[in-house]
C-alpha cells in the first residue's frame, strides 16, 4: 500500500530542511542533503510504501536492514 504525505517547507535551518505535513501540523526534521534544491514555501511530496511487514523485518539482523536502506537510494 502506498501513501503520498504532501507538506510545505516551513523554513531552513543550518543542515535541516523543517517540513509541515499535511493538515494535521505534523513537523518533520530533514536532513538538508536529502533536500539541497529546497527552499521556503516549496511543496514536497513524500511518496510512502510498505515493503517489509513489522514481522518480516525482526527477522533481519540491523546491519541487513542498514545495507538494504543504503542501496535503495
Amino acid at each position: 500500500m502506498a501513501v503520498v504525505i504532501r507538506g510545505v517547507v516551513d523554513r531552513i535551518e543550518g543542515d535541516l530542511v523543517v517540513v509541515l505535513l499535511g493538515d494535521e501540523g505534523l513537523v518533520a526534521h530533514w536532513p538538508r542533503a536529502l533536500l539541497p534544491d529546497a527552499q521556503e514555501s516549496d511543496l514536497i511530496y513524500f511518496d510512502c510504501k510498505l515493503e517489509l511487514p513489522a514481522s518480516e523485518v525482526k527477522k533481519i539482523s540491523p546491519k541487513s536492514l542498514m545495507e538494504r536502506l543504503v542501496w535503495q537510494r
